[in-house]
């Protein structure tokens, strides 16, 4: 178990020159995330240390309207409390623990694992903890520098699935508790994945396992859950009822969800037929990068298992929707793969000679290491990371510039919105969640108008005090994209970047670096 733990956080803390910005005597100066929700996420971890309450308004984005969010409370507390742990220890103890929250809730994930594999006495355990350490897919969902709460699900579906095996072979009242505890927290944290995860085993269960199903053991786990479901919708419930009421009479959620979720990657699918992306057929190889050629025969070795143990029939329909979920959504790979690696342990079984089966599998996870080989030794990879962490000091240079000289609502692309806010403290038109769309949509209207009155009066609209802006080429694909519009020249977005002192006369550069220009609005110059 040390091996597979101390591999575990091997391989999640192994991005650390992208994330910890060092001096020359090692101390960590700076620490920046891996995409623009983690910077969502810590303002409400930075806004729960300041008041300890529960955050269900968010007014750093969509400015001047703000949004009433669908996040709620457990992730951002567990960071929270991982981080008044540091305080005694470091300065940036805040960003210290939304970094380290998701390696460990990994660390945490493959513990269980070998302790529930341990308790059901599985035959080629250590397999199963060996691809549970080094899949690409989990790594990137419990990766040093994402406090996303995808990690905190992967952790807890990872228990109730365990939980639920083990009551489907001797129903206990110490597993049911577990299992009622982790689904519970797991539906609190998110009413998607989880939900879906839970209608599946349970439709399962009644069908073949109806006798087990309504036990007196499992009514202590069934109180459990209904207690912390009745806290969360005591503490959050009627927010997110009106949340969703706000986002049902919302024309621009209509309108350009579809494209703007065309922008983001773990929101598209995969296509059976083959996607190709920069010559590489996305379904054979991503799949296979994340657990292996193994997958080809998982299906079959499940069925061949239902006549030994009905339990394979609950990896088999858990491994069945989360495929076909990840086939229109990527984000949905996470507990795919969590759930082909809990299945290993059955596939593997039914087979006896074990040196066959572990070269077989370890031969299997040629192509996982082939993504390990690109993460670590590409030199390609290793520029793209080095590129991206040098924007992001330079959008910091940027932010602290307008903590300090130039104040007020901020007009950005909406994939830097989210970390202008929380390092410069002040709001922003766009941001990351689909609830920001509307502040999303008007950014992309600024950065592609032709005529300044327009812009202007996007500002005047928005209450702006300061534009960034990037290089326009990425700024007006996703722009133009997120608005469904043919391309245009002369835009705001040009004119800014290539032209900034022939701006118009309600914007004057304040700031420029070679990734950013930051320039400051006079509201008391008309456009005409």
């Amino acid at each position: 178990m040390i091996f597979f733990l101390a591999l575990t956080a091997a391989t999640r803390c192994a991005n650390y020159r992208n994330i910890f910005v060092t001096s020359e005597a090692g101390a960590v100066q700076q620490i920046y995330y891996v995409d623009p929700d983690c910077y969502s996420r810590m303002t409400r971890v930075r806004e729960v240390l300041e008041g300890w309450g529960v955050i269900h308004y968010h007014a750093w984005e969509n400015w001047p309207k703000g949004v009433w969010p669908h996040t709620t409370a457990p992730m951002d507390y567990l960071i929270a409390g991982i981080a008044l742990v540091l305080k005694p220890f470091m300065a940036n103890y805040i960003d210290m623990a939304g970094a380290v929250v998701s390696p460990l809730l990994g660390v945490l994930t493959t513990a269980f694992l070998a302790l529930w594999a341990r308790e059901l006495n599985q035959q080629y355990r250590r397999l199963m903890l060996l691809l549970a350490s080094l899949s690409p897919i989990l790594v990137h969902g419990t990766v040093l520098g994402r406090p996303s709460h995808h990690s905190l699900q992967i952790f807890l579906l990872a228990v109730g699935i365990g939980a639920e095996l083990i009551m489907a072979r001797a129903p206990r009242v110490s597993w049911g508790i577990v299992s009622g505890t982790a689904w519970g927290l797991a539906l609190w944290v998110s009413l998607y994945e989880p939900l879906v995860m839970f209608v599946v085993i349970y439709v399962t269960k009644l069908i073949f396992y109806r006798p087990k199903l309504f036990v007196k053991e499992r009514l202590w786990g069934l109180g459990v859950m209904a207690g912390i479901l009745g806290v969360a919708y005591l503490l959050e419930g009627r927010y997110l009822v009106k949340s969703f009421s706000i986002e049902a009479h919302d024309p621009t959620l209509r309108n350009y969800f579809g494209n703007w979720s065309g922008t983001i990657g773990e929101m598209t699918g995969l296509n059976l037929t083959g996607m190709t992306v920069a010559g590489m057929n996305v379904f054979s190889e991503l799949l296979f990068r994340w657990v292996g050629f193994g997958l080809l025969a998982a299906p079959l070795l499940l069925i061949a298992r239902l006549r030994d143990t009905k339990r394979s029939t609950l990896l088999l329909a858990l491994l069945i929707a989360t495929f076909a979920f990840t086939m229109t959504e990527v984000r949905w790979g996470y507990f795919f793969a969590l759930v082909y690696v809990m299945s290993l342990p059955w596939q593997l079984s039914l087979f006896k000679r074990k040196w066959l089966v572990w070269t077989l599998f370890l031969l299997s996870l040629w192509p996982v290491a082939r993504q390990w080989d690109d993460w670590l030794f590409s030199a390609q990879y290793q520029d793209l990371c080095a590129g991206q962490l040098n924007d992001q000091r330079r959008l910091r240079q940027a932010a602290d510039f307008i903590h300090e000289k130039a104040p007020g609502g901020i007009l950005a692309p909406w994939w830097w919105s989210p970390a202008l806010a929380y390092w410069s403290g002040e709001p922003a038109v766009a941001g990351s969640s689909h609830e920001s769309l509307s502040g999303i949509v008007d950014t992309a209207l600024f950065f592609t108008a032709t005529d300044p009155a327009v812009a202007e009066a996007i500002c005047s609209q928005r209450q702006v005090e300061t534009v960034v802006i990037g290089d326009p080429g990425t700024v007006l694909d996703q722009s133009l994209q997120i608005l469904g519009e043919p391309e245009r020249r002369n835009t705001m977005a040009e004119i800014l970047w290539e032209k900034p002192h022939s701006a118009p006369p309600f914007l004057h550069i304040v700031f420029d670096n070679i990734v950013v220009k930051v320039f400051e609005v006079n509201h008391g110059t008309m456009v005409r």
